[in-house]
C-alpha cells in the first residue's frame, strides 16, 4: 500500500478493556524529503489521539483512552439529553467511559468483553446475545458491539478534523488484535471494521508486534546499544481479556543485524477479568449474608474489585471498602459491604496468576475446571507464568535451532494494563529465572514501556511508516515454504506449485507467473496443501516434484461456485496469493474466462492443533467405489428386487468388513453422496423410500462434521422440502421423522425455526391430527424438535411446557424424558450458549419433576442432571440452594453419583454421554469441540 494522497497513517488498539488510537501526519515526512531538512525523530511524529467521549451527565471530555465499553439506555434510567454528541448518531447506546462508569451501577445493559465473545466459538457471534445473560430489551451481537467502539473512534476523528479529505476512511489505517486471533475472530474483527465505516483496505497487525514496535520508536537510533545479535525477547502481553506471547530474535542477516519475529502463542482468554472475578470470589466470601448474589450484582461486585485493585496496585492505597446496594425495600438492609486489602491482592496475583513453577508436571494445563463466568470460556489454568514457561519450552527446539541456547529470554518487554505492576513483573522474572538455573544478576531485563495503555496503539501507526521502508522493521519471515498441489498434464510425477518461499516476509504479496490452471466448479474439490522446512532455493511461482522434503497440511476443502446453472464445469484460472500479517495465506483463483475471483484463506501456524474429523480407519478407494456401486445397483434394479434393499447394510458390512457402527465418517459421507445422487429412486417404491431415508439419515448424522456437509444439508433440506412421497404408509412417516432427526443438526437456525413451525402444532395445538398418528410416530416428532439446539428460547420454552404435561410416573417413557433433557439442556452440543432455556424457567419444570413420585426404573435422574448441569456461567446455573435441594432428591432416589456430580462440579462431556445425548453413537473419528 502507498501513502499517495493520505495525509495520515492510524493507529488502533482494538482493546478488551481499551481502545487506544494514534497517528502521523504523512505531510511532515514528505516535507522532510523534499527539503532536505534533517527527519523529524519518529517518536516526535507518532502521536495520541485523545478521543472525546462522555464522561458524566453531558460531559464531553477527550481522554487518551476510550474504554471497550458499550451501555444500552432504558427508557427511564438515563435522560437523551445528557447523551448529546457532537455528532449525529444512530442510536441511543454509547461508548466509553461514561458507559463503563454509568453501567457499573446498572450491569444488565452494559456490554463489555465483546473482543473475547468474537472468538468465543460456543456462541453466534453475529446474534444479539450481549449484555450476556440480561433480557427485556433488545440487545447487540459481539460484532456489532466492536463495531461500535471503532464508529466512535471514526466520528471523533472526522469531528476532530473536519475536512473530508482527512476522514479516517480515507487513511491508512493499521488495527491491532491478538497474535493468536483465530480465523473466524479475524475475520469477525474484519466485519466489524467494515460495519464502522472503514476502508476495506485496512491491516490488521499483532498486538506483540505492534508493542514492539512501540519500543522501536523510542531507540530507533540506538537499539544497536540495547540488544546485542542473537539475544531473545519475550513479549508478554497481558490485557483485559487475552493473553498473548511472541519471541523476537535479534540475528546477523547478509552482514546487517536483523529483528525476527520467530514465534506465536496460542491464544488464552486469560487476563484482568480473570483477577477481577476472583477478588470478587474473594469478597463475596466476606459478605455477612445469605442472600445470594444475582448475576447482575455479580458483574457490578467484578467492577467495584476492577476499581478497588486500580486504586491498591496504582494509587497505594492499603484498602478499598467495596459496597454493593440493596433494592427495593431493602435497599439499606439489603446493602453489601467489605474491605479488600492491599495484602488480599498481592497473595491473589502471586498464588494464583504468577505462582513459582517447580516441574514439567505442573505445566499439565488442562488439569484446572473450565471457568465460564458470564458466558466467557476462561481458560482453564489461571497461572499466567505456567503459560509463559509452556511457550517458553514448546519453542526450545526451534530457539535452539536458530541461537544454539535454551529458550531462556534475554530480555522481556511487558504489555498491557494487567502487568503494569512491578510486582507482576518481577515476579515472572524470577520464575523464569528460577525454571532455567539462573542467577538474580542473569534475569531478564525489562525493555521499558512506560505506557502499556497506549504502546499498542502507538506501535500500529509505526508499522504504517515501516510498511513504506520508514523505520526498522521487524522480520516475521516464514519458517517453511509453503506449496499447493497441481497436477500437470502429460506428467506423471505428483507436482506442487510454490506460493510461499522460506523466510518471506508477513504482510507480502506474492506475485505469480501468469500460468494458467483448471479447477472444477460446483462440486467439492480439495487443494493438497504441503510445507518444508528444508528446501532451499524453491521461489514463489515455481513448481516442483514432490518428493521425501514434503509434509502434507490438512488440506483446503472447498466448492468454487460459477454460474447460474450450477453444472460442473472445468475452467482455466490463473492464481495470486497474499501472505497476510496475520500468517495466514491467502490464494486467489481469477477466473480465464469471466470476472470471477474466489478466495481460499487457511491458517499456516499451528495446524496441528485442528480439531473435527480425526479417523484411524480409513478405507482402501477401490472398497468404497464397490460399496457405492452395489447401493447405486440395489437402488435402481429392476422393480420386484425390493427384498434386495432389506439387506443392503449387510451387504456393505461385507465389502469393508465392518459393521455400521463403526464405518468412519469419510465413508459414512461417501455413500451419502451416492444416495443423494440417486435420490429419486425412492419414488419407486415404499420400500425404496424406507431404506432410502433410513440409510442417508444414518450416513448424514448428525448432520455436520466434515467439509462439505454444509452443501449437503442444502440438499437435505431441498429434500425436506419436497415432503415424504409415501405419506400413508406408518413405516415411511416413522423413518422421515428419524431422517429428520439426524439431520437436523446440520440446518440453520431458521430451517430449525421452519420445522418447529411446522411440527409443534401437530404436538400442541393439534388434538384431532395426534389422534390420527401413532403414538410412535409422536415420540419421533417430539424426538427430531428435541435435537434442534437453534431453536429459539422461547420455542424451546413452549415445547417444554408442553411435554412437561405429559411426562407421568412408571409410564415406559424414555424419549420424552431425553427430549425434555435437550430441550432444558444447560451444556448444548452444537447450538450457540444464547440458546439455552434460562435458569429460572428450567427450574420451573424441575420443580414440576420434584413434586412427582417417580419408579425407580423411570430415567428421570439423567434427565435432571442434564438439566442443571453445572457449565460454571452464572447466567445458565441454578442457584445454590436450588442445586443442594436436588442433590438432596437425587440422593433420596440413590441415584448414581456421576449425576450427583455433574450438578455440582464443572465437568467435560464424555464421549459416551455425547452419544447419549445425540440419541445415538456419533460416527467413528468425530470429535465434538
Amino acid at each position: 500500500m502507498d501513502f499517495q494522497d493520505k495525509q495520515y497513517v492510524i493507529g488502533i488498539d482494538l482493546g478488551t478493556t481499551n481502545c487506544a488510537v494514534s497517528y502521523v501526519d504523512v505531510a511532515a515526512l514528505k516535507e522532510d524529503r523534499s527539503t532536505g531538512k534533517k527527519p523529524v525523530e519518529k517518536k516526535n511524529l507518532v502521536k495520541v489521539f485523545n478521543v472525546p467521549q462522555l464522561t458524566g451527565h453531558g460531559e464531553f471530555t477527550k481522554i487518551p483512552v476510550l474504554p471497550s465499553f458499550l451501555y444500552i439506555p432504558g427508557k427511564y434510567d438515563i435522560s437523551k439529553e445528557v447523551l448529546k454528541h457532537p455528532w449525529k448518531k444512530r442510536a441511543d447506546l454509547f461508548a466509553g467511559s461514561f458507559a463503563r462508569d454509568h453501567g457499573s451501577k446498572i450491569p444488565s445493559r452494559l456490554v463489555s468483553s465483546a473482543k473475547s465473545w468474537l472468538c468465543n466459538d460456543k456462541a453466534d457471534r453475529r446474534a444479539k446475545i450481549l449484555p450476556w445473560g440480561s433480557e427485556g430489551f433488545e440487545k447487540v451481537s459481539p460484532v456489532t458491539a466492536t463495531s461500535e467502539y471503532l464508529l466512535h473512534i471514526r466520528n471523533a476523528w472526522n469531528y476532530f478534523v473536519k475536512d473530508e479529505d482527512k476522514f479516517l476512511e480515507n487513511q491508512f489505517v493499521v488495527i491491532t488484535v491478538p497474535a493468536s486471533f483465530n480465523e473466524a475472530a479475524r475475520d469477525l474483527t474484519m466485519e466489524a471494521v467494515k460495519k464502522a465505516g472503514f476502508a476495506p483496505s485496512v491491516v490488521l497487525l499483532e498486538e506483540p508486534l505492534a508493542a514492539f514496535y512501540s519500543w522501536l520508536i523510542i531507540h530507533e537510533d540506538d537499539w544497536q546499544t540495547c540488544v546485542k545479535t542473537d539475544d531473545l525477547i519475550l513479549v508478554c502481553d497481558v490485557g483485559g481479556g487475552t493473553t498473548d506471547f511472541s519471541l523476537i530474535v535479534l540475528k546477523e542477516s547478509d552482514g546487517t543485524p536483523r529483528f525476527e519475529r520467530i514465534a506465536v502463542g496460542d491464544h488464552l482468554i486469560l487476563g484482568g477479568d480473570n483477577i477481577d472475578l476472583a477478588l470478587a470470589r474473594k469478597i463475596a466470601s466476606k459478605f455477612k449474608s445469605e442472600t445470594q448474589l444475582t448475576p447482575d450484582k455479580w458483574k457490578t461486585l467484578s467492577h467495584r474489585c476492577r476499581e478497588a485493585k486500580e486504586k491498591i496496585l496504582e494509587e497505594k492505597e492499603p484498602l478499598v471498602r467495596i459496597t454493593i446496594k440493596g433494592e427495593g425495600r431493602s435497599l439499606i438492609a439489603g446493602t453489601l459491604a467489605a474491605d479488600l486489602t492491599r495484602v488480599e491482592v498481592e497473595n491473589i496475583l502471586l498464588d494464583d496468576f504468577y505462582p513459582y513453577v517447580d516441574s514439567v508436571e505442573s505445566l499439565d494445563l488442562h488439569k484446572g475446571k473450565e471457568i465460564t463466568d458470564f458466558g466467557l470460556p476462561f481458560e482453564k489454568e489461571s497461572a499466567v507464568t505456567r503459560h509463559i514457561i509452556q511457550f517458553l519450552e514448546h519453542h526450545r527446539e526451534s530457539v535452539q535451532k536458530k541461537l544454539s541456547k535454551d529458550p531462556k529470554p534475554d530480555f522481556i518487554l511487558f504489555n498491557g494494563g494487567t502487568l503494569k505492576p512491578v510486582l507482576a513483573q518481577e515476579r515472572i522474572r524470577k520464575v523464569i529465572g528460577k525454571w532455567f538455573g539462573s542467577k538474580d544478576s542473569e534475569l531478564p531485563q525489562i525493555l521499558e514501556n512506560t505506557d502499556p495503555e497506549l504502546a499498542v496503539g502507538i506501535g500500529a501507526s509505526y508499522y504504517g511508516l515501516v510498511k513504506q521502508g520508514q523505520g526498522v522493521r521487524v522480520g516475521s519471515g516464514s519458517p517453511r515454504s509453503y506449496y499447493i498441489g497441481v497436477s500437470i498434464k502429460e506428467d506423471n510425477a505428483s507436482k506442487a506449485l510454490c506460493v510461499v518461499e522460506r523466510g518471506l516476509d508477513e504482510g507480502s504479496v506474492i506475485d505469480l507467473p501468469q500460468i494458467k490452471y483448471e479447477v472444477r466448479t460446483n462440486e467439492p474439490v480439495s487443494f493438497n496443501i504441503f510445507h518444508s522446512s528444508y528446501r532451499s532455493g524453491d521461489t514463489a511461482g515455481s513448481v516442483v516434484t514432490i518428493d521425501d522434503s514434503f509434509s502434507s497440511m490438512v488440506p483446503i476443502q472447498t466448492i468454487i461456485r460459477f454460474g447460474k446453472s450450477g453444472q460442473r464445469k472445468i475452467i482455466p484460472v490463473t492464481i495470486g496469493a497474499e501472505y497476510t500479517e496475520m500468517g495466514t495465506l491467502s490464494m486467489y483463483c481469477h477466473s480465464g474466462v469471466s470476472d470471477h475471483k474466489w478466495k481460499l484463506q487457511f491458517q499456516l501456524r499451528d495446524r496441528q492443533k485442528e480439531t473435527g474429523c480425526k479417523e484411524t480407519v480409513v478405507y482402501d478407494e477401490q472398497l468404497i467405489k464397490d460399496a457405492c456401486s452395489m447401493v447405486h445397483k440395489r437402488f435402481t434394479d429392476k422393480p420386484g428386487r425390493e427384498d434386495y434393499l432389506k439387506t443392503i447394510v449387510k451387504q456393505i458390512e461385507g465389502i469393508v468388513g465392518h459393521k455400521k457402527s463403526n464405518w468412519p465418517l469419510s465413508f459414512l459421507r461417501s455413500i451419502a453422496d451416492k444416495l443423494i445422487e440417486i435420490e429419486a429412486t425412492r419414488t419407486r417404491s415404499a420400500a425404496h423410500e424406507a431404506r432410502w431415508l433410513n440409510l442417508t439419515g444414518f450416513c448424514m448424522r448428525p448432520g455436520f462434521g466434515d467439509a462439505f456437509d454444509n452443501e449437503r444439508a442444502k440438499k437435505m433440506w431441498k429434500i425436506y422440502l419436497s415432503g415424504i412421497k409415501f405419506e400413508k404408509i406408518v413405516q415411511n412417516r416413522l423413518e422421515w421423522w428419524v431422517f429428520i432427526r439426524r439431520i437436523s443438526a446440520g440446518l440453520g437456525a431458521g430451517q430449525q425455526r421452519q420445522l418447529f413451525q411446522n411440527i409443534s402444532p401437530i404436538l400442541i395445538k393439534g388434538k384431532n391430527i395426534i389422534n390420527k398418528i401413532s403414538p410412535q410416530e409422536q415420540v419421533e416428532l417430539w424426538m427430531a424438535l428435541g435435537n434442534m439446539e437453534r431453536l429459539l428460547v422461547k420455542d424451546k420454552v413452549v415445547l417444554g411446557k408442553a411435554l412437561m404435561t405429559m411426562l407421568r410416573p412408571g409410564k415406559k417413557q424414555d424419549n420424552f424424558f431425553w427430549t425434555l433433557s435437550r430441550l432444558g439442556a444447560r451444556e448444548l452440543l452444537y447450538g450457540s450458549v444464547d440458546r439455552v432455556v434460562p435458569a429460572k424457567e428450567a427450574k420451573k419444570w424441575i420443580n414440576q419433576v420434584l413434586k412427582k413420585t417417580w419408579r425407580k426404573t423411570d430415567p428421570v435422574d439423567i434427565m435432571v442432571a442434564q438439566i442443571c448441569r453445572k457449565t460454571g456461567d452464572r447466567t445458565r446455573d441454578m442457584e445454590k440452594e436450588d442445586i443442594l435441594r436436588i442433590t438432596q432428591w437425587l440422593q433420596k432416589r440413590k441415584a448414581g453419583n456421576s449425576f450427583i456430580k455433574i450438578i455440582n462440579e464443572k465437568m467435560d462431556m464424555k464421549v459416551k454421554d455425547k452419544n447419549i445425548q445425540f440419541g445415538e453413537k456419533l460416527p467413528a473419528g468425530l470429535v465434538l469441540r
